[in-house]
């Protein structure tokens, strides 16, 4: 997309956004220069003060490197960012092509941490936590028809296993991952409420946290989750086989559910 004219407030937090756009849509690749500040400034409208802030922050997220002279070089982030840029990613990627990849990534990581939560939830999870679950599962079972309430419902009932868990980096690295689903609103919520019908609600995740058996909560989870990840895999025509089998080269143990 075409830089434009700045024409309201919060000038940095826009520039960034469109800088920030050009280099995730691919305008500008890893090792290209951006043009230079006073250029920039030229094209936003706005003064130098304010493209060196937004700079700045896409420097601090890993997206690119500012050198003192005031040149400035696309990153590869894939090696020097971090999780915030996922969700800067899911708002804007295109249709198709950008978004498949970027949500199969969503649902790998989810699918990797989210047995893992349950397990924890299960473990540490208050006795008000354990009954909220239930009651949210009990809604979900009610709501099995209404796409709306039963992406909401999930939302919540995860928010709540989070709290149980109580781990701060899954918190967080959950946050960024709310934030990718909200970006793509419509396939999020496709996939979300395809899992719940195909497992039947979360009631049996519910009630195996509430009775806190760890190993069914984290057993039940993985295999959901993992099958919700390889299902859009396959749509997209996407295999792991060549991970496992440079896995297996390298001599690395197969991946194994922990009972």
């Amino acid at each position: 997309m075409a830089l434009r004219a700045i024409q309201s407030q919060s000038l940095a937090d826009q520039v960034f956004e469109q800088i920030g756009a050009e280099i995730m849509t691919g305008r500008y690749a890893a090792g290209d220069s951006l043009p230079a500040e006073r250029t920039l400034s030229s094209v936003f409208k706005v003064n130098r003060h304010v493209v060196r802030e937004a700079l700045k922050r896409l420097e601090q997220l890993g997206i690119v490197k500012v050198s003192q002279g005031g040149g400035t070089k696309v990153l590869d982030y894939r090696r020097t960012a971090g999780l915030d840029v996922l969700a800067f990613m899911a708002e804007h990627a295109r249709e198709g092509a950008d978004v498949a990849p970027l949500w199969l990534a969503v649902l790998e990581m989810r699918s990797a941490n989210a047995a893992d939560i349950a397990r924890l939830c299960a473990l540490r999870a208050s006795r008000e936590v354990r009954d909220e679950l239930v009651q949210i599962a009990t809604e979900m079972d009610a709501s099995m028809n209404d796409e709306q309430a039963l992406f909401t419902l999930e939302v919540r009932f995860w928010e709540v296993v989070m709290e149980g868990a109580d781990n701060l980096a899954y918190r967080l690295s959950f946050n960024t991952l709310l934030k990718g689903v909200f970006a793509i609103p419509d396939m999020s919520r496709h996939w979300t409420v395809e899992e719940i019908r195909r497992n039947g609600s979360r009631m049996v995740l519910a009630q195996a946290i509430a009775s806190g058996d760890a190993d069914k909560a984290e057993t039940i989870t993985r295999a959901a989750t993992r099958a919700t990840a390889e299902n859009f895999a396959k749509l997209i025509g996407k295999s792991t086989k060549p991970l496992a089998a440079n896995s297996a080269a390298k001599g690395a143990p197969a991946n194994r559910s922990r009972k």
